[in-house]
């Protein structure tokens, strides 16, 4: 019997921990969908990706690194297309781990005063997930569907021109 007992743990646990993976992958170049995935804020709130994504606005999803020079020349205008798009168009900047932790992010948002929503890839799974290989890293989505990759640098004007179609 308690064979049987240990067997049925084990089993469970394999089950929960293989339910629990974060691991995904997304067809960027493809323009593919993107699966739902967890983004913690810098306070740790947990939000599912799909209730972004799927809100009927376009999302600007970005994933860079406080270190990064290209990112810190473009936040500050990405805080700008923030401000005046804010009620028509999502804004999700993910804070990559690469090199860096929560409270050097932390720090760095604060001291530059962004409000656009902020998330940080603690584990990594995101930067992963999308196959990441430099920052900054800047997507158009429409309905859960990648519609272009932005390139850089990117600014107000190329933002306000790429959201407008």
């Amino acid at each position: 019997m308690k064979k049987i007992i240990l067997i049925m743990s084990l089993l469970l646990l394999f089950v929960v921990s293989c339910g629990a993976s974060k691991v995904f992958s997304v067809d960027v170049e493809g323009k593919g969908e993107i699966p739902n995935f967890e983004l913690k804020d810098l306070n740790g709130k947990k939000t599912e990706s799909k209730k972004i994504f799927q809100n009927g606005k376009k999302t600007l999803f970005i994933i860079a690194a406080e270190w990064c020079p290209h990112c810190k020349q473009e936040m500050p205008e990405v805080q700008k297309f923030y401000d005046a798009n804010k009620d028509k168009v999502n804004v999700v900047v993910v804070y990559s781990n690469a090199q860096s932790n929560l409270g050097k992010v932390q720090r760095y948002v604060k001291d530059n005063g962004y409000t656009f929503p902020i998330y940080y890839d603690e584990e990594g799974y995101i930067t992963s997930g999308f196959g990441l290989d430099a920052f900054p890293f800047n997507l158009k989505i429409n309905n859960n569907k990648i519609e272009e990759k932005l390139e850089l640098p990117i600014d107000l004007e190329s933002l306000t021109a790429a959201f407008a179609k």
